[in-house]
């Protein structure tokens, strides 16, 4: 895999571009008085006063997230070397539209292309994946994205994406991935690009 057949790069938000700062445990109990499932998925379920509520307090913690969140260690250079080489950037996150702009108003990222659970069904769905290709003008086949969870390499893998995971604990593999890392470094390497970034 090089350049030559990569031309652009997607990413999940949280745990990839940004520290982890929402505590979904902590969200699931004061919604839903448990920590079961996934919570748009279960907030889905709701209708009427408690959809609403259950929506009002994951924004409450979104927001919050937001605004203290900070940049994962590398990704800013790394995305800066992406786009020197020429790469599409794009954005695919479950996270809200409201955050996500929280969250570029202050560290003003080089993303051409945003898509959040506003624009399309969030993943595993390959959806968001797909729209977010086409607003790259790249083809899916063309694409690599990096994502920390499950739910990204399953959305990466049935949309025709390249996978790459960026292992944690929580999701240390997944046969859904066609390259495992344990570091943001590892992606120009896999890119084939040059040790130097030249005047950028």
């Amino acid at each position: 895999m090089s350049v030559a057949t990569i031309r652009g790069a997607l990413f999940d938000l949280d745990g990839v571009v940004v520290a982890q700062c929402l505590d979904f445990m902590a969200i699931k109990h004061e919604i839903f008085g448990s920590t079961e499932g996934f919570i748009l998925e279960r907030i889905q379920g709701l209708s009427g006063q408690e959809r609403a509520r259950a929506e009002a307090i994951l924004a409450r913690h979104e927001t919050e997230a937001a605004i203290r969140c900070q940049p994962l260690d590398g990704v800013v250079p790394l995305l800066r070397r992406l786009d020197h080489h020429g790469l599409r950037l794009g954005l695919v996150t479950r996270n809200s539209r409201k955050s996500v702009d929280l969250i570029q108003a202050r560290l003003a990222l080089p993303f051409s292309a945003i898509v959040t659970r506003e624009d399309a069904p969030p993943k595993p769905a390959p959806d968001p994946i797909l729209l977010a290709c086409r607003r790259l003008g790249v083809a899916a086949h063309e694409v690599l994205f990096v994502g920390d969870f499950e739910f990204d390499m399953l959305a990466g893998r049935r949309a025709g994406v390249r996978t790459v995971l960026l292992r944690n604990p929580v999701q240390p593999f997944s046969h859904n991935a066609d390259h495992l890392i344990a570091s943001l470094n590892e992606i120009p390497p896999l890119l084939g690009l040059s040790d130097r970034m030249g005047s950028a």
